[in-house]
């Protein structure tokens, strides 16, 4: 049995500081999730590109709630190219824009407006009522853009909890990809949920991000997740050897819209190629076309539309990354760190 490869990107605009600086706006599409240069996208165009020969594509988790800040059009854009291109397009959300065009729509008619005293982007904070509201209102902009319904959904933050996943199973999206266990005080804050293991939660089947140990104790919680900004590629590697070893029939690795980039600052006004990200992601590409006997790349969507192909899955590892890749990684990201590099 082949290990299915999900490649998931998070595409979304940013806040770039406007929540707490009057003076700063969120970032439009041609900045954050095109990311132009010279005339040239180092964005989603890019991740496009550097499937395309290999027959592949990416899940593309599509925040919308921006909309409401940015308008329909610059949205749509992302819609428009990523449905062109013939990619696999869910929902993803992030509070803090829907709060943001609260507080800019209060300050407009001079009224008095106070933020939720909970962190604003973090949706399992919400009640229900509130996560299901928000929910159906990102859902209710996908569907104007895209012309259907999403099928999946990712919470910005990996912020998701039992609760958020009974109200995507009432707006009937069937599949999660939240759950990352590198962060526990928002990805199912309080809850276990054994690492790499799809599993039914309220109705929906969660396929979480894929993690592995790391021996240089980097954070609390000792493990890394797949995704090329953070791990180099050797270590994705062991990784997907390790899982494809196991039989473990599922493997998520995420990545963003603007990773392949270095921004100046916030508002990515000025923003340079990222080339060690950009050549990790070549060589991840490459090596799953050169082993397709052992890995199937495929999207959350495909899933979604296949839940028996979830039912059957089993087995999971969680691999152990050595210390020396490590800390070659961290000199390399470390030196690769400044703008100007």
């Amino acid at each position: 049995m082949k290990t299915k490869v999900y490649f998931t990107v998070d595409t979304e605009a940013s806040m770039a500081g406007a929540l707490n600086n009057p003076a700063a706006f969120p970032t439009p599409a041609e900045r954050h999730v095109f990311c132009n240069i010279g005339g040239r996208p180092f964005g989603i165009p890019l991740i496009v590109e550097l499937m395309a020969p290999y027959g592949i594509r990416a899940t593309y988790f599509v925040e919308t709630l921006a909309t409401r800040v940015l308008g329909d059009a610059d949205t749509a854009s992302i819609f428009d190219y990523l449905l062109k291109h013939g990619q696999d397009i869910q929902l993803h959300i992030h509070p803090v824009f829907h709060y943001y065009s609260e507080l800019r729509q209060a300050q407009a008619e001079g009224r008095s407006y106070q933020l939720p005293n909970k962190a604003p982007d973090l949706l399992c904070d919400f009640a229900e009522a509130v996560q299901l509201d928000l929910l159906s209102k990102a859902t209710a902009i996908f569907e104007r853009l895209s012309g259907r319904r999403p099928t999946a959904f990712r919470a910005g933050c990996y912020a998701s909890s039992h609760i958020t996943l009974r109200c995507l199973a009432t707006l009937g999206i069937q599949v999660d990809s939240s759950m990352n266990p590198c962060y526990p005080d928002v990805s199912f804050r309080g809850e276990w949920h054994e690492p790499n293991r799809v599993q039914k939660i309220e109705g929906v089947w969660e396929i979480p991000v894929t993690v592995a140990r790391t021996r240089l104790r980097e954070n609390e919680t000792g493990m890394k997740f797949a995704d090329c900004t953070s791990l180099a590629f050797p270590e994705i590697r062991r990784m997907l050897d390790a899982a494809a070893a196991a039989g473990q029939e599922h493997f998520t690795l995420v990545f963003h819209s603007f990773s392949a980039v270095k921004a100046k600052d916030l508002t990515y006004g000025e923003l340079r190629p990222n080339r060690i990200v950009i050549r990790r992601l070549e060589n991840l590409f490459r090596y799953l076309a050169e082993n397709r006997a052992r890995f199937q790349v495929s999207t959350i969507g495909e899933a979604a539309a296949n839940p028996a192909s979830l039912e059957a899955s089993s087995h999971t590892v969680v691999a152990e990354l050595g210390f020396l890749r490590a800390g070659i990684r961290k000199t390399v990201q470390f030196i690769n760190s400044p703008y100007w590099v």
